[in-house]
């Protein structure tokens, strides 16, 4: 080679080196064309093309070299590389392969194979190839990187974890195994892990902004949200289009509340997942009940388009939809509507996406009619929490002649609830592992059928839910909504519980189990710590112990009418998570004003009790105001355990039912309202009639144990399992 075409040569390397992709290509073009004959400029303009971004004209480059100098192992690589840059994964395939026919060792060409099959969804082919690199050149990190990418994909991410943290043992700055190790512990759940690997990349490059978003994501995760959201705006500010900062700033905002902030960043996220969240996103108290009517609205259009989006989508896109089953709609259901069109619509789009993420969408035949029921129950809250307190009647109260009981335990919480429930069941699965192993284990469990006490109230399991695990899956009262989902077959609910005609409100069968549907443990009332003692003349004592989230604007004039009635008293409410007393007294402002009244001179709201304080404050009432659109529980179970006098309505829907249940279980149907008016009347008298309270105290602390150790509801679902296990 002359003297100046080696001039050229080496300029042209020297620009490659130094990544000037354009002067590099223009110094192997102008090579090529003076040394037509010669292969070795033709490949570098393709290496050029290709890392300038252009690969299309690397490929036509590449292709004329191999025609015309037959097939050359390196420029092979390099074609393959380009065509899947450009699109072609078809054709890049089959060109990694005949490199790897021609040189089988050429380690470059088995990175870019296994990088194509990652890619188009095929990690587990990916393996081998990798396998083999590494078995040749054990320290070869970007080949073990790509593993532990493969591994991920797989879904073993122990694996995926150990093959990033080795790579990083010899490389600790590698920012792809940094990245991929971050976002894999975040996926895991391992907040404090992935934050250490983002800050690390952001010591390496303070203007890495993919890693401040994921730094964000982190701190959210570790309940961090205000740095988090620092975090966000901050890169806002230098990238105010960017669609991914946008939809993790809505996410951030919606989860915390706060719809109306939300919305503008997630109308700017543009993608369905970001559409998605902007049609879920919901108010978790309200100021008006024209609010309520134009949230509503606004929910009901907007996901019915995206979710017609979402059947739209062919299979293979609908995984990528996975950040739509993150959104929980928990309070949807405090609007007091019937809810069974809208989660069918809402969950039939995510089940569509919950399956292509998790599979077991296969209907599963029934087990041989042999040996005992084998019944599951799957929830995050086996532990000191009302689901259960509520369910393990049930769980305990199977008979294990006849049935073998599995109990999943999703939940992070692990405390004196957990060991005692664990200690009275016959298999007790500590199942707080990612959504594909718990799926695993609960299909390995080969259920005869499994029930889902509360789903609503936890995504990760809703979407479980949304799987076909067992032949037979039920729904039960724990979150007394339809669940919407085609794969839950029944509703378990109880027959005093139920209001007429409830079987419209379901997209499940509803099953009516005996009284009240459940049986608990007497609550334990003894050692409750009394509240302050009241000044004398107060006034009767009223305790709404529901959350203030339960209570709509409708109904606060009922509070406001009965201190009317009644004069000097006390109506009581506790704001257990420090949210919703300013707007609540705000309402009560202006239903108070409108009877003449000032709220401040009746009304009390506490901030967040101990359980055994918050008894206390049950027994100390003189009566317990039930919350009238979603009524109580385990507290109306309470009240009843302490004699505490309540007043209940009949709501439309079995959440406004359960206390009317309740009381006329143990015989106290005068102390059910059928209207405000009535439920007005009979809060004043109770209020006002001492001798009145104490005649229902006694009424209550008599029928009690009657509920309380009741096996009628265990009974009745015993029987119900029989019946769908053996098709009887």
């Amino acid at each position: 080679m002359s003297a100046d075409l080696q001039f050229i040569f080496n300029q042209g390397i020297g620009a490659l080196q130094h990544g000037r992709w354009d002067e590099a290509a223009r110094q192997f073009r102008t090579l090529a064309a003076r040394t037509p004959n010669a292969p070795e400029p033709a490949y570098y303009l393709g290496i050029a093309l290709l890392s300038g971004g252009q690969p299309a004209e690397a490929a036509e480059v590449l292709n004329r070299l191999i025609r015309k100098h037959g097939e050359n192992p390196l420029a092979l690589n390099a074609l393959g590389s380009a065509q899947a840059a450009s699109g072609r994964a078809g054709n890049a395939e089959k060109t990694f392969k005949r490199v790897l026919t021609l040189a089988p060792d050429l380690s470059d060409a088995a990175d870019n194979l296994a990088r194509l099959l990652i890619e188009t969804g095929r990690a587990a082919e990916a393996s081998a190839p990798l396998h083999s690199v590494l078995a040749r050149e054990p320290g070869r990190f970007g080949s073990r990187h790509l593993l532990g990418r493969a591994l991920r994909d797989q879904g073993d991410m122990e694996g995926a974890l150990a093959a990033f943290r080795a790579v990083l043992e010899t490389q600790p700055n590698f920012p792809p195994a940094l990245n991929d190790l971050g976002l894999l512990n975040y996926a895991c759940g391992k907040g404090e892990d992935a934050l250490e690997c983002f800050e690390r990349l952001l010591r390496l490059n303070p203007a890495d902004y993919v890693a401040a978003n994921n730094r964000a994501m982190a701190l959210r995760i570790l309940g961090r949200s205000e740095e988090a959201e620092q975090q966000y705006r901050a890169l806002l500010e230098h990238f105010p289009g960017h669609p991914e900062i946008n939809l993790n700033l809505g996410k951030l905002l919606a989860r915390a509340g706060r719809p109306l902030d939300s919305a503008p960043f997630l109308e700017k996220g543009g993608c369905i997942e970001a559409r998605w969240w902007n049609a879920v996103i919901l108010p978790n108290q309200y100021e008006t009940e024209e609010q309520v009517a134009s949230w509503r609205t606004r929910y009901a259009e907007k996901l019915g388009a995206v979710a017609a989006e979402i059947h739209a989508l062919p299979p293979a896109d609908l995984a990528r939809q996975a950040g739509i089953l993150e959104m929980d709609v928990f309070f949807l259901a405090y609007q007091a509507g019937n809810d069974r069109d809208l989660n069918a619509l809402l969950r039939g789009a995510q089940s569509r996406v919950a399956r292509a993420c998790l599979g077991h969408a296969e209907p599963l035949a029934r087990r041989p009619a042999e040996g005992r029921i084998r019944v599951g129950f799957l929830s995050a809250f086996f532990n000191t929490h009302v689901v259960c307190r509520l369910i393990s009647g049930w769980m305990t109260g199977l008979d294990r002649d006849r049935f073998e009981v599995f109990v999943f335990h999703t939940g992070a919480i692990w405390d004196g609830e957990t060991d005692q429930l664990a200690a009275r069941v016959e298999h007790f699965i500590d199942a707080n592992r990612p959504n594909p192993d718990k799926a695993q284990m609960v299909r390995q469990a080969d259920l005869d059928v499994l029930i889902y006490p509360d789903i609503g109230i936890h995504t990760g399991n809703d979407s479980l839910a949304m799987l076909r695990l067992a032949p037979v899956q039920c729904a039960a009262f724990a979150h007394p909504v339809t669940t919407g989902m085609a794969s839950i077959d029944y509703f378990l609910s109880g027959e005093l519980i139920e209001p007429e005609g409830a079987d419209l409100h379901y997209t499940e069968k509803l099953v009516r189990l005996p009284g009240i549907g459940f049986n608990i443990a007497h609550p334990k009332v003894d050692g409750a710590v009394p509240p302050p003692a009241r000044p004398a003349g107060a006034g009767p004592l009223f305790f709404c112990a529901q959350s203030l989230y339960k209570m709509l604007p409708r109904r606060d004039r009922v509070f406001a009418r009965i201190a009317k009635a009644v004069g000097p008293c006390s109506i009581d409410f506790i704001d257990r998570f420090g949210l919703y007393a300013d707007t609540f007294r705000k309402r009560m402002d202006m239903a108070f004003a409108a009877e003449g009244l000032e709220a401040e001179q009746f009304i009390r709201i506490h901030s967040a009790v101990t359980s055994m304080e918050f008894l206390g404050m049950v027994q100390a009432a003189d009566v317990s105001l039930d919350s009238l659109d979603w009524s109580g529980g385990y507290t109306s179970l309470e009240a009843l355990a302490c004699g505490t006098p309540i007043v209940a309505g009949t709501g439309r829907f079995l959440r406004g039912h359960v206390s009317a249940g309740i009381l006329r279980a143990a015989g106290l149907d005068e102390l059910v309202a059928h209207d405000e008016e009535a439920y007005v009347a009979l809060a004043v008298r109770l209020g006002t009639d001492k001798g009145y309270r104490e005649q229902i105290s006694r009424t209550m602390r008599a029928n009690g144990p009657g509920i309380f150790d009741s096996t009628a509801p265990a009974e009745g679902l015993a029987a119900f399992l029989e019946s769908v296990a053996r098709g009887s």
